[in-house]
């Protein structure tokens, strides 16, 4: 049974790296918004502008279209009569039915204020502000009571013993690294082979 999950777990693998060329984009389109609208705009205007030509119709019918298709509201006032106009009206459909909620979702995303997690920024602030009031009062003390030469040499140590630490958030981050063999032909996002 151990076998065939390991089979399954490669297969997994294999795939995603065989749709990241498709997926990254993808991704990377979702999460900046302002080029989110900018595609939309395009895919709508392009669009648009196809059926127009296709259709044998002004730019501003065909403007008209695009919108009455990508909202999907479809008055029926024009429609394409074409195989390929119906092409490019599913495809204004369906990508606006993918990518126009997503905008949406950022712009609600940015108008929700969450008092919670602006009172939480604030405590969090002040213990700073008030560890750092405490690590200035005591390295202040320790050098008159000690001499700077000392402390530099506590200081030191300390640094010293900072950069072998591993850093807990590294080792959180590598227990959500993939263990499926690598691609050869693929950079290693995780720094290991």
């Amino acid at each position: 049974m151990s076998e065939l999950s390991t089979e399954v777990d490669e297969a997994d693998a294999v795939v995603a790296r065989r749709l990241g060329f498709l997926t990254r984009p993808l991704q990377a389109l979702v999460n900046a918004p302002h080029l989110l609208v900018l595609a939309i705009v395009a895919i709508w205007v392009a669009c648009s502008l196809t059926y127009a030509v296709l259709e044998d119709k002004g730019p501003i019918e065909g403007l008209w279209w695009g919108i009455v298709t990508g909202s999907t509201v479809g008055y029926g006032d024009f429609y394409p009569a074409s195989t390929t106009g119906r092409a490019v009206g599913a495809v204004l459909i369906v990508s606006m039915l993918v990518l126009v909620p997503i905008a949406i979702g950022h712009v609600i995303a940015n108008l929700v204020f969450d008092k919670e997690s602006l009172a939480v920024a604030t405590v969090l602030e002040d213990v700073h502000e008030r560890i750092d009031r405490l690590e200035h009062l005591t390295l202040a003390a320790l050098e008159v009571q000690h001499g700077r030469e000392w402390l530099d040499e506590r200081l030191a140590e300390h640094e010293a013993a900072d950069a072998a630490h591993v850093d807990v958030a590294e080792q959180m981050l590598a227990m959500f690294r993939p263990t499926f063999p690598q691609d050869p032909s693929q950079p290693d996002p995780g720094g290991t082979r």
